[in-house]
């Protein structure tokens, strides 16, 4: 089994509104620590989002809410996970040892304009931002239906150049076209869209268009492919209607125009409607083995579950 670092899942959100324990097997959502570990899922990007009716007073209570159940779940695994800081602890993951949890904002609506809370989630464990969810803040705009099409503001900019000091990746699923060319023209580090597809087979605004995906790759960044069924294929909605071949046909598209080195998993679980196929998150062996099938060899299938995040880690933390 090829060990994968996942890019993107949404299970905090959903063991605050559920009250499941993220230890113990569940019927209810994508993803739990038995389902991981079967699905040879070693670490998950773990996503930290707080809905529209909490902003903006409660955006930062909201989001240390959701920081505080994460490490209630650590504390209580007895050494099963970890919160994931460094490289070091990442690679550990893979070889086998404790599930990794990385420490992800979707969306910097918690983050004043000086930065302190930035520099203070740092020290908590935070590992990765996205600038804005699908929404415009004081940092960027989203691609909701309030994209204005602007860039980053002076703030957003300021908010990039922080992170590239703090060893913060920075994510730009969810900003619109403007923020992301400017987060790419100012980062000095490697960039990702950690769920995000490709828009010349799925034409909505949250997937990439070619020129963004090799933008990203010119800067040593990657796409982590998202499963959900509606940006796999156009007019999706339900769990039939998309399968582990359009998962495929996405990874595809971008090995073709930049190299496999520049595609990973950002599944999604927790968050968006899967592909039967990929029900949750055990079901992972089953897209591995069709990779496999489809003609990609060994090396280029752990680039793509694993080694291609190490790699943006080690150039980014």
């Amino acid at each position: 089994m090829f060990p994968i670092i996942d890019g993107h899942t949404d299970y905090v959100l959903s063991l605050l509104e559920t009250g499941r324990d993220f230890l113990v097997e569940s019927a209810t959502g994508h993803v739990d620590l038995p389902r991981a570990k079967r699905g040879g899922i070693a670490a998950m990007l773990t996503a930290v989002f707080v809905r529209d009716e909490h902003l903006p007073e409660q955006a930062l209570v909201r989001t240390l809410r959701a920081v505080d159940r994460l490490v209630q779940t650590i504390t209580a695994s007895d050494g099963a996970m970890e919160l994931v800081t460094d490289v070091e602890q990442l690679r550990r993951c893979l070889e086998g040892g404790r599930f990794g949890a990385i420490l992800h904002f979707e969306g910097a609506e918690a983050i004043d304009p000086e930065l302190r809370v930035l520099r203070l989630a740092h020290r908590l464990g935070l590992g990765w931002l996205g600038l804005s969810w699908s929404r415009p803040n004081i940092f960027a705009e989203g691609v909701g239906p309030q994209d204005r099409g602007r860039g980053l503001t002076a703030l957003g900019r300021e908010l990039v150049r922080a992170c590239n000091e703090l060893g913060i990746l920075i994510d730009v699923s969810h900003l619109n076209d403007a923020g992301f060319w400017d987060v790419l023209e100012c980062s000095t580090v490697p960039v990702v869209a950690s769920h995000s597809n490709c828009r010349v087979l799925c034409p909505v605004a949250r997937n990439l268009a070619d020129d963004q995906i090799r933008a990203l790759a010119a800067k040593g960044g990657l796409v982590g492919i998202n499963f959900h069924v509606g940006f796999l294929r156009v007019g999706a909605e339900r769990p039939d209607d998309a399968s582990l071949a359009d998962v495929i046909a996405h990874i595809d598209h971008i090995v073709g125009l930049v190299g496999v080195d520049h595609v990973a998993f950002g599944s999604d679980f927790d968050g968006a409607t899967m592909p039967r196929d990929l029900s949750d998150a055990s079901r992972m062996p089953y897209l591995v083995e069709a990779l496999l099938r489809h003609g990609y060899d060994e090396a280029a299938v752990r680039k793509i579950c694993s080694e291609n995040w190490l790699r943006v880690f080690r150039a980014v933390w």
